[in-house]
């Protein structure tokens, strides 16, 4: 866990003017003025802390994946911040038109220019408990997520920013490669957030799943792997997921759900069972390709239906050589 620093003010210094020797009467009229300016002063501060008071949500932060051909995924993740809104609560997305005009908030706020800030004119980063280290990606698939960041903040969770270390790799057919970062970007990652990718786990407990695209993240260049983090957030009340079981020869099978604005991916289960989550509504196609030297046959079906807040079952499928 991490501590979170918090700078407090020091008093101001009084020094010694003219003022300070006025006569008694003088004094005693400069006195009034000042007592009158400070209770207004007083008055207005708190009517606005009234109009704006704002009660501290907890976050809980989830990691899934969406799986590519390895063995196994290696990414080490240091430290987990949110940027905060102060002053605007965290609601459900329920689309109204507040709704649509939260997707425009941030556009001015990039992402490179929040790189080594603690705040800016869009909100502040709040650090979040982690369990800093390196996660096997590939063990969160098919359905499976860990509770991954906690804390509380007060205001509306604009964006996820996450600090990566050096640590990455991946397994391949049994050998391990060392994944840099790849050329031009740097170690954060940043994940922008609306209404609609978090949902109210309890009262003042909002939740938020981030799926990291592993098949879209590890870039072969050569004989080197580089890490390009593609990572999309969801929750499950406004976002579908699809199920299936695949039966065939082998099972080095890889599975791609996509339309022309969505993709998600999984690689089977021993059993064959599959389940990809984050989807936005619409109309997909599934295909099913084996990978090494699998020599399975291609399929595809089409017209799968995702709904939000449901979950899509695909008929059995078998693959033959």
């Amino acid at each position: 866990m991490f501590e979170l620093k918090r700078y407090v003010s020091r008093p101001c210094k009084t020094w010694a003017t003219k003022s300070n020797y006025m006569k008694p009467f003088e004094k005693l009229i400069a006195g009034l003025g000042v007592l009158a300016i400070t209770a207004s002063v007083a008055l207005t501060a708190c009517s606005k802390s009234a109009d704006t008071a704002e009660v501290s949500d907890e976050v809980s932060i989830y990691l899934t994946d969406d799986a590519g051909p390895f063995d196994n995924v290696f990414v080490d993740i240091r430290y987990v911040e949110v940027k905060v809104q102060e002053g605007y609560e965290n609601k459900e997305h329920e689309g109204d038109k507040d709704d649509d005009d939260d997707d425009h908030f941030d556009d001015n706020d990039k992402d490179g220019d929040n790189d080594n800030k603690s705040k800016d004119q869009f909100g502040k980063w709040d650090t979040l408990s982690i369990r800093p280290g390196v996660y096997d990606i590939l063990k969160l698939r098919n359905g499976v997520d860990t509770l991954f960041a906690k804390g509380r903040v007060k205001g509306r969770v604009r964006k996820i920013r996450l600090t990566l270390g050096r640590e990455n790799s991946v397994v391949l057919a049994g050998t391990a490669y060392p994944v840099l970062l790849h050329p031009g970007i740097n170690n954060y990652v940043y994940i922008r957030t609306l209404n609609r990718h978090h949902e109210m786990l309890a009262a003042k407990h909002i939740g938020f799943w981030v799926d990291f695209d592993i098949s879209s993240s590890i870039i072969k260049d050569g004989s080197k792997f580089y890490l390009r983090p593609v990572i999309k957030p969801f929750c499950e009340k406004q976002f579908g997921k699809v199920q299936g079981k695949l039966v065939a020869a082998d099972l080095h099978t890889f599975v791609k759900i996509y339309n022309a604005k969505d993709s998600g991916a999984a690689i089977p289960e021993r059993s064959g069972e599959f389940k990809i989550r984050g989807l936005n509504e619409g109309t997909y196609k599934a295909k099913f390709v084996g990978v090494s030297a699998s020599r399975l046959v291609d399929t595809t079906i089409n017209d799968i239906k995702v709904v939000k807040g449901k979950e899509t079952i695909i008929p059995t499928v078998t693959l033959r050589r």
